[in-house]
């Protein structure tokens, strides 16, 4: 009978839809990306407000109005969608070539092209594509008769495990060793790397305490300006007012709204997704950036994510002290059989040897956990290399080791012991229905000391976020022994003993929970028990950020708050990781802590240059409406307002911004500046606008000017203003104020200047000219203005009025007075 399938039969289950094909994208459609950027409710309420002037033939002020919504998707939307391209390149770049056998012949086709029913071929380094059992060769010819697989991307252990006749092979694990062929049976979404990552593919947006909060403040804002639109609407529908002016003092107070503020955080998210990629970091999330400086514990994976997947040969210990004759041996083995582990790849690369002829082999599995050489020669006879505890009761005379191999254990190492017969086993002599049996006369010839090579900084990083105050948790599907050996060698206590995932599914709910608290090592963790425990320490409290690499990790990478994926890591969990590391650069993590604090330390002080306008604006409006005169500003004034002090500025101070941990939520910081600076503004504006108001000399259009000059010099003190906290102030620990400040300050001076002195940018934004004793009344009003509030700030003015017996304290031992 001929293996494997006729063309005709390939074409007939493709038509019936049984062949390979699933959602390969990396992550979401443009059209998905686009729609999440655009669809916000002020976007949508802003773009209503520009039809209206469209319509009513104000399409300067319709423009103003709807530049920023635009500028806004086109920057959030680009940013995501760079992310799709470039791992979209890397998937096409790894999607695994597939060879199976059609009309009796062997040939290559792409993974979505394989049909059930298909026999495919796998040699070493080829991926196993879809699920089915190990079937005969019958194509004649030399063949291994059996295929060593590496399951670790799907279940984290490391061992390879050897797969005969009948033998599941799953797909997305990695044929190491041997060779053979197996049948398709299933395929496309009923594959076991499809069924794993099937919940994982839908895309859910995770919000950071940021988006949160400045949520919160755009909701509040956007109720109070559509309160304040109908109230203005219903007073001038009794006054009979022009409904043009209507519509543009509307379209003034729903820019209270402050959507620029929504623009800046995509900016600081834009802003620092690029200054990491260039460490070697991919951001597909936007926020993804800001939110890892929220994180307080992080998950990680051990295979393929703190090592490399490569093991170090680190020293031979012989039991009679002759250290070099057994790197003899050791080297002679190793050279005679071939490097056809990573453990003989190790031993290889380290120690040379003479090749001798092998009379007889049996290669490592994992279940034996030893494999073993008959050679020839001067030191002939059968040598064994394997773990102690499997070797160890088939020695004559053994030695007591179990001392040696705990110390060198505590240091982290893998240790296996190495052992000869002088006996020859011949190739018949060796069992094929079961397991070999350990040779006669074995004796030990000493313990071979292994590590895992961690991946480059692995240490100084993990030591780094240590010292962050960030708790490390190893979560690995491996051998609990195993684990701990990785750990102790990242840096973790080599006390801490593993809890392997047996302990964790005979646990209760509270049990579990109490559980992923108090240890920081698990091993022999299923998928479903690591998004288990990156949920307990979600319910805990706890801002969790997982980092893994193989289909094992996706569930727990999409539970946690941030996902992190390995470049080399498979194609499912690059696609729901937030952040993939390109070149697995392990270094690049701390790098993207630190943007993250910029990103909140810049939008602690952008939040605060809108939000002061906002107040005070909102205050003015509802002012002049209470003494029944004018609208005090235009879209053309408003967009100055918008723009010179809190637009232009915001972007620099956003890029500029430093490191360092907050010093409080953004909401307690914000409100501390916005409230008191708003309503002092309030007061001197009014000041102005009454005084203008009240001559009878005066137009509205010259009282509009003045008021929008004394705002816009307000605006520029704000921004040198709002680089401290309230007890920066208080506590007189300020000497300077940031030169980077009074540069974008002065400049935008310089543009009011110039907007000033140019008749034909006056009228544009239809200001008038004021004499120079107008400028020369608005710049002292509001330096003096300037001068109240530092001292209301500097001296506490407003919790000695409103606290009583205020004690004026601010020293570090009465605040942990009043907090105790």
């Amino acid at each position: 009978m001929t293996l494997g399938l006729t063309s005709a039969e390939v074409a007939e289950r493709k038509a019936k839809g049984l062949d390979n094909r699933v959602d390969l994208s990396s992550s979401r459609s443009i059209q998905d990306i686009f729609a999440a950027n655009f669809l916000s409710i002020a976007n949508i309420i802003l773009l209503m407000i520009v039809a209206v002037l469209i319509a009513v033939g104000k399409p300067g002020d319709a423009l103003v109005t709807g530049g920023v919504v635009i500028v806004n998707v086109f920057i959030g939307t680009f940013q995501e969608f760079w992310a799709k391209r470039k791992l979209d390149q890397i998937a096409l770049l790894s999607r695994p070539h597939v060879k199976v056998i059609r009309d009796g012949q062997e040939i290559e086709v792409q993974q979505e092209d394989v049909v059930q029913g298909d026999v495919l071929v796998l040699k070493p380094g080829d991926q196993a594509v879809v699920d089915g059992p190990v079937i005969e060769d019958t194509r004649g010819g030399p063949t291994p008769g059996y295929l060593d697989m590496d399951e670790s991307l799907l279940t984290g252990e490391a061992d390879l495990i050897r797969k005969r006749a009948g033998d599941e092979i799953m797909s997305g694990s990695l044929c190491m060793q041997g060779g053979g062929v197996y049948l398709a049976e299933k395929v496309g979404e009923a594959a076991f790397a499809q069924k794993i990552t099937k919940g994982a593919r839908q895309f859910t947006r995770q919000y950071t305490p940021l988006q949160m909060q400045i949520s919160i403040i755009v909701r509040v804002l956007v109720v109070l300006a559509i309160g304040l639109s109908i109230l203005m609407a219903l007073a001038y529908a009794y006054q009979e007012k022009a409904f043009e002016d209507g519509v543009s003092d509307v379209a003034v107070v729903i820019s209270l709204v402050p959507q620029g503020l929504l623009l800046m955080i995509t900016v600081a998210y834009a802003l620092g997704a690029l200054r990491i990629a260039g460490k070697g970091a991919l951001v597909q999330q936007s926020n993804a950036v800001e939110s890892l400086s929220h994180v307080d514990v992080l998950c990680l994976d051990k295979t393929g994510t703190l090592t490399t997947n490569k093991i170090i040969f680190e020293d031979v210990h012989p039991f009679d002290g002759d250290a070099d004759k057994m790197r003899g041996l050791l080297g002679d083995f190793v050279s005679s059989v071939g490097k056809n582990n990573r453990t003989d790849e190790a031993i290889g690369a380290a120690l040379s040897g003479q090749k001798y002829t092998v009379v007889s082999q049996i290669p490592f599995n994992s279940a034996r956990k030893w494999s073993g050489a008959c050679l020839e020669g001067p030191n002939g006879g059968t040598y064994i290399l394997g773990a102690a505890e499997m070797v160890g009761p088939g020695l004559v005379d053994a030695p007591d080791y179990a001392a040696q191999i705990e110390a060198l254990s505590q240091k982290g190492l893998r240790v296996l012991l190495f052992a000869h017969s002088p006996q020859t086993i011949r190739p018949d002599e060796i069992p094929t229905d079961r397991e070999p049996d350990l040779p006669p006369d074995l004796r030990a010839i000493g313990l071979i000391s292994l590590s895992d090579e961690l991946r480059p900084n692995v240490q100084d990083v993990l030591a780094g976020f240590r010292k962050a105050g960030i708790t490390l948790k190893l979560i690995s599907g491996d051998n609990p022994v195993t684990v701990q050996a990785l750990a102790v060698q990242a840096g973790f206590d080599p006390d801490v003993k593993a809890v392997s995932g047996v302990e964790l599914a005979k646990m209760n709910g509270h049990e579990f929970e109490q559980a992923a608290r108090d240890n920081a090592i698990f091993g022999r963790i299923t998928p479903e028990q690591k998004k288990l425990l990156v949920d307990a320490l979600r319910k805990d409290g706890h801002y969790v950020a997982m980092m893994g690499d193989g289909v094992n990790d996706v569930l727990s990478l999409k539970q946690a708050q941030v996902g992190i994926a390995m470049q080399d890591g498979s194609q499912a969990t690059r696609s729901v990781a937030d952040i993939v590391l390109l070149g697995n650069k392990f270094e690049a993590l701390p790098h993207a802590f630190l943007e993250g604090q910029r990103i909140l330390n810049g939008m602690n002080d952008v939040t605060r240059l809108f939000l002061t306008r906002t107040f005070y604006a909102a205050l003015l409006i509802i002012v002049a409406g209470f003494i029944n005169t004018e609208f005090p500003f235009t879209p053309k004034h408003n967009f100055l307002l918008t723009t010179l002090p809190v637009g232009i500025p915001a972007f620099f101070l956003a890029a500029w911004a430093k490191t360092g941990v907050p010093k409080k939520n953004l909401i307690q910081s914000v409100t501390e500046f916005v409230f008191p600076a708003g309503f002092a503004m309030v007061v001197a504006t009014t000041f102005i606008w009454i005084l203008y108001r009240a001559s009878d000399d005066t137009s509205v259009e010259t009282s509009r000017t003045a008021l929008t000059f004394a705002a816009l010099l307000g605006g520029f003190w704000i921004i040198l203003l709002a680089e401290h906290e309230r007890e920066d102030w208080q506590n007189g620990t300020i000497k300077r104020i940031d030169p980077l400040r009074w540069a974008v300050t002065g400049a935008m001076l310089l543009l009011l200047i110039i907007v000033m002195a140019i008749p034909e940018l006056r009228k544009a934004f239809s200001l008038t000219t004021l004499s120079w004793a107008d400028i020369g009344i608005i710049a002292g009003t509001m330096t003096a203005w300037a001068a109240g509030l530092f001292l209301l700030w500097r001296f506490n003015v407003i919790e000695r009025v409103m606290i009583p017996n205020y004690s004026g304290s601010t020293t570090s031992e009465s605040k942990r007075a009043e907090k105790s």
